[in-house]
């Protein structure tokens, strides 16, 4: 494997995921410069703890350079892989939470601390990760929500902090804590992103973003989940 392999895997296939899940062209605006700076060797780093590491490696071995791979061969990629239906669904959802929580702490209502982030950032990537099931099933009991519905747990989650449920978030904290792997990645991941060396865009678009702008890109990207709840990525 050579030493970008993976940062130029991830950079050519990002613009097909986005097309197969539905997200608007402005979407993650940043990414392509987000895995380069992380790099090869940072991003296997940080996938360690879930086992991904040694299975990312064991893929790109032998792999063939990504820019001759042609559009249709990433697209049926793309298609079989079975959480591509909750892409959508759950950045709606995040970019919903980040928006809720931001207008909160301008407020004084909540404040924004390492558990909030944790919770927010475990919650929305365990539907993705290929160990992440047992977590997600213990989260929704937790919640009151649904494996299904991934996107749903994010809310009930954020629900929780607003009202001050403290039943609910001690459980969080506790199924967190207790499983080593996830509090290690997220610590990791979390330690990484403070000390990134830029803010990466959300959202790019131009006139320059408003939260009247953020909410028409959602109510977007929400009739798109409406219109398309049934599609058949297989096909």
């Amino acid at each position: 494997m050579s030493s970008d392999l993976l940062t130029r895997y991830m950079e050519a296939g990002f613009p097909h995921l986005r097309q197969m899940a539905g997200l608007p062209d402005g979407i993650l605006p940043d990414f392509g410069a987000v895995v380069r700076q992380l790099g090869d060797e940072e991003m296997l780093r940080l996938g360690e703890p879930l086992g991904l590491a040694e299975r990312v490696k064991t893929l790109l071995d032998g792999a063939p350079d990504p820019d001759t791979l042609a559009d249709e061969t990433w697209q049926q990629a793309i298609a079989n892989w079975p959480p591509l239906r909750q892409v959508l669904s759950v950045t709606v959802a995040i970019l919903r939470a980040c928006e809720r929580v931001e207008a909160l702490e301008r407020r004084g209502v909540l404040s924004i601390d390492f558990a909030l982030v944790r919770g927010l950032t475990i919650t929305a990537y365990a539907p993705f990760a290929p160990n992440g099931s047992e977590l997600l099933n213990r989260l929704a009991d937790i919640l009151g929500g649904t494996v299904a519905k991934p996107a749903e747990l994010l809310n009930h989650y954020l629900t929780a902090r607003v009202e001050g449920d403290a039943d609910t978030l001690a459980g969080v904290d506790r199924c967190i804590l207790e499983n080593p792997v996830w509090r290690e990645w997220s610590e990791r991941v979390l330690a990484a992103a403070k000390d990134f060396p830029f803010i990466p865009r959300t959202i790019g678009i131009s006139p320059p973003l408003t939260s009247g702008l953020k909410q028409v890109l959602v109510n977007m990207m929400m009739e798109v989940i409406s219109a398309h709840h049934s599609r058949d990525y297989r096909n």
